[in-house]
């Protein structure tokens, strides 16, 4: 498809949008309770209202209400030029104890119809997250009985997907909920289904061996990429480090990415709902070997827990093997918003000023990462960054998975998390821990 490439004739970068975990709760209410005692607030169930629920949401422990998803795209419709858009995944709120198959066919159609509204020319690619499992977190390889298949999800996000997947990229969608498409000429996207990496999918514990074949089916994309000279973008939800990935599942990607480093040129994933960035390494068990790729998790737009909203905008060089030139992050300030003032968003910052890179290669994001674990003024910003709050609620507990998800490509924590950081003892902001990292 040429349309991306067309729309930049004029521009020396594609500008591309990526959201992740919206997470919008249609069953937000204004002026309910916003600290309860359940898994989630701003609810009519959330019990008397003593810390009231604000109108664009709540930085706390409340999922986003539908009109400040409306309010962002509007923003970036009207601001933001954008040749392709990438959905990481989770657009279902996080009351999962209740979730239905009706439930979320509903909120994938009403988001995907509001995307529509206001890009209804621009390509829009999508992943699966673990939320959009009915049970959460549940899907099914076909080696199960065909009751079990989600069949109904993989159909929904094969409709969400047209008009820009092929027939044939259609197909895979429906079979194992991933894909392979070609955006313009020299640029695939692959779209990797972690449903098969996630520990608490009970039907991987049958049998974790490849299901699907889906690991054997993404190495088969990228040789045949390799061999045509085509780069690759990855978009995938869960990051192979996060604790939630199994880890046979994360070592075998972490093994595709240095085998394939010199087609895969990013990797953008979501999950986290933190702003954050993990390097790979040439040999996975030495941090002092040859750095081969980067992941690139983006910052949520749920609100969910104590974060404010965000969008992420990349600009990459076609001319440079559709290398990632800069990002560009951008959030409000919900403290400051209200039913008569709506949200003001602005950017938050550039990768590339922020962290003084001469380039996003694996080699100077590195460099950043010993920067970052080296200077507390640094850390400071980085953790600041991931949160997109002026002081945000990071205990120690807190600041050290933020600083392990540097480098934690798989579970190696005693390789990855480290030990000896200049204030690793001290607190950003207060004792707060932040339980809810995801």
């Amino acid at each position: 498809m040429q349309y991306a490439a067309e729309r930049a004739t004029d521009r020396k970068y594609l500008r591309v949008l990526q959201l992740s975990d919206m997470h919008v709760d249609y069953e937000y209410e204004h002026g309910s309770e916003a600290e309860c005692d359940l898994p989630i607030c701003c609810r009519s169930t959330s019990g008397t209202p003593l810390k009231t629920a604000g109108y664009w949401g709540t930085v706390g422990k409340c999922d986003i209400p539908y009109r400040t998803l409306e309010n962002m795209l509007k923003h970036i419709n009207a601001t933001q030029e954008v040749d392709y858009i990438m959905l990481s995944g989770d657009f279902i709120n996080h009351a999962d104890w209740m979730y239905s198959v009706e439930e979320h066919v509903e909120a994938l159609r009403n988001v995907s119809a509001l995307i529509r509204q206001f890009f209804p020319m621009t390509p829009t690619y999508w992943s699966i997250g673990n939320h959009e499992g009915v049970p959460v977190n549940s899907f099914a390889p076909h080696f199960v009985d065909e009751r079990f298949w989600p069949t109904w999800l993989y159909e929904e996000f094969a409709k969400m997907g047209d008009p820009w997947l092929s027939d044939e990229a259609s197909k895979m969608v429906l079979y194992r909920g991933s894909y392979s498409v070609k955006v313009t000429d020299g640029l695939r996207l692959i779209s990797l289904n972690t449903g098969f990496c996630e520990n608490t999918n009970f039907f991987l514990y049958l049998n974790q061996s490849d299901p699907d074949g889906t690991m054997s089916w993404f190495v088969t994309e990228l040789f045949k990429s390799e061999l045509m000279g085509e780069s690759v973008h990855v978009l995938s939800h869960i990051p192979p480090g996060d604790g939630e990935c199994l880890e046979g599942w994360a070592r075998n990607y972490y093994r595709v990415i240095q085998r394939f480093s010199d087609t895969i040129k990013a990797q953008f994933f979501g999950h986290v709902h933190f702003d954050h960035f993990t390097v790979f390494y040439e040999d996975m068990h030495n941090i002092s070997s040859t750095p081969v790729g980067v992941l690139y998790a983006a910052p949520s737009v749920t609100t969910f827990a104590d974060l404010n909203p965000a969008y992420r905008i990349y600009e990459v060089d076609v001319a440079d093997q559709f290398k990632i030139v800069d990002i560009l992050n951008y959030s409000a300030d919900l403290t400051k918003a209200t039913e008569k003032k709506p949200p003001i968003w602005k950017l938050l910052y550039s990768a590339r000023e922020r962290y003084g890179l001469f380039d996003l290669s694996p080699a100077s994001w590195n460099i950043a990462v010993n920067s970052i674990l080296q200077d507390e003024r640094v850390a400071r910003k980085y953790i600041r960054n991931a949160f997109r709050v002026r002081k945000p609620s990071c205990g120690n507990e807190c600041r050290m998975s933020l600083l392990c998800m540097l480098r934690m490509g798989h579970h190696n924590s005693t390789l990855y998390c480290p030990q000896n950081i200049p204030g690793r003892h001290s607190v950003l902001t207060n004792n707060k821990k932040n339980k809810y990292l995801r």
